[in-house]
This record gives structure tokens, C-alpha cells and sequence, in this order.
């Protein structure tokens, strides 16, 4: 048996009209109703159709019917009010704002963590705070001048995403200057310890190992006097049997 509009409608109208008339369905169709219309559709149609065809056919309309109900008769076919702006609304499709990535930032890099850590959760130094930090000897450390006014309750100014993201990439520029500066060895100190007389290469080079390791201890003895760097250089080289 082949559906379509025409036999659709036929059994539809039929046994809508059986149960206009009395018959109840329940939660099933009672097997005379559904034989009653499977012989009517067979002498309407010429076609041989059997009982369960026709239950199966009323099962899949009764699908139909249960996922479409006239209260929503107002939005088929008809624009919903306010979409484009509940879409920009409560879409989550696509990040905007400081939450949205860059194609020229870099990825694994939380960036809404990163302006809104360094942004919103310290307040902004102005000229006068660094001024004022740098002659109280606090201007060694850079990034201390851009969070010089932690804690203290000031009115946040409102900063476009542009100039957020440049001051963003301006405290990142910084920060990196400030651990370079820290990461790098005591000047002159491969110099200082491979020049010192009376001891071998090999001892120098232990020395100077050490001394990259503990940057401090390197920039002491850079600082030392002759007779100073070769006193510490044995007693050194002695607690570490080199000697």
C-alpha cells in the first residue's frame, strides 16, 4: 500500500468521524475500528490493504500530532519579534568582547583570563603612582608599577577593546622584559673565574657552574677583590675535593 494525500486523508476523516460519534481510543485504536476503516479504504482505493497498515498509518500521524499543537500556529510562517537581537543576546556560537580570540593572538592562551586578571582585578597606575613608586624605590620592579594601586578602591575608567588589548599586550611586554632581566647570569662571571691564576681548568669550570646556578654568589664574586675571588676559589674547590 502506497500512502499519499488522497488515502492519508480518507482514513483520517473516517476515523475521526467513528470517534466523533462515540468510540474512544485510549491509548490504542480498538482493532474494529481500525478493520472498519482498512475495508472501507480497500472498496474506496481498489488497493489491498490490511488492518495493521492502517494502525501503522495512524501511529505515525499520531507522532505527528503529538509534536505540533495549535498554539504554535503564531509562529509558523511568521517572523519572531526581536530575533536578531535575542540571537546576539543569548547565542553562545561565537565569543564577543574581550572574550573573543584574535586570528593573530596566540593559541593556548587564555586572553579573557589574562585582561580580566590584569584589567579589572587591579586598578590602573597613572603617572603620578609611578612617579611616586620609583622615588620610594620600588621602581626596580616593573611590574609593580602597573599594580602599584592593588586594593585600593578607585572608580575603573571604561577602556574600549582596543585600548584594553594594548594595555594588555603592554603589561605582558613588560612582565617578559622584567623575568629576562632576571634570568640572566651575572655579567662577566664565565670571564672573572676562567682568568684566575693557580688553578686548573677543570676546577675553574666546576666554580663556574656553580657560580651561573646561584646568580647572587656569581655577582658577589664578580664584585670581589683578586685576593678575595682566589680565597673563596680554594676553600670552594676544597669542600668539593677538587683540590
Amino acid at each position: 500500500m502506497r500512502w499519499n494525500n488522497n488515502t492519508s486523508g480518507f482514513v483520517l476523516r473516517r476515523m475521526s468521524q467513528i470517534i466523533s460519534d462515540g468510540s474512544r481510543t485510549d491509548k490504542c485504536f480498538k482493532d474494529k475500528d481500525v478493520n472498519f476503516v482498512a475495508e472501507a479504504l480497500r472498496e474506496y482505493s481498489g488497493e489491498a490493504v490490511s488492518p495493521t497498515q492502517v494502525y501503522n498509518h495512524l501511529r505515525k500521524w499520531r507522532q505527528k500530532w503529538a509534536r505540533d499543537h495549535p498554539k504554535d500556529a503564531e509562529f509558523l510562517n511568521t517572523p519572531i519579534k526581536f530575533y536578531t537581537e535575542m540571537e546576539t543576546i543569548f547565542s553562545s556560537s561565537m565569543a564577543t568582547g574581550r572574550f573573543s580570540l584574535g586570528s593573530s593572538e596566540p593559541l593556548g592562551v587564555n586572553q579573557a583570563d589574562n585582561v580580566a586578571g590584569k584589567i579589572e582585578g587591579h586598578g590602573f597606575a597613572t603617572a603620578a603612582d609611578v612617579k611616586t613608586s620609583t622615588e620610594m624605590g620600588e621602581g626596580s620592579k616593573a611590574t609593580d608599577l602597573l599594580t602599584s594601586t592593588v586594593g585600593a578602591k578607585r572608580k575603573r575608567a571604561n577602556f574600549s577593546e582596543d585600548e584594553m588589548l594594548m594595555m594588555t599586550n603592554m603589561i605582558d611586554a613588560v612582565n617578559n622584559v622584567a623575568n629576562a632581566l632576571k634570568e640572566t647570569g651575572p655579567a662577566h662571571v664565565d670571564l672573572t673565574v676562567m682568568s684566575m691564576q693557580g688553578f686548573t681548568y677543570e676546577a675553574l669550570i666546576v666554580a663556574y657552574t656553580y657560580l651561573l646556578e646561584n646568580k647572587a654568589l656569581g655577582r658577589g664574586f664578580v664584585n670581589m677583590a683578586d685576593n678575595h675571588r682566589n680565597i673563596w676559589l680554594r676553600n670552594y674547590l676544597a669542600k668539593n675535593y677538587y683540590m
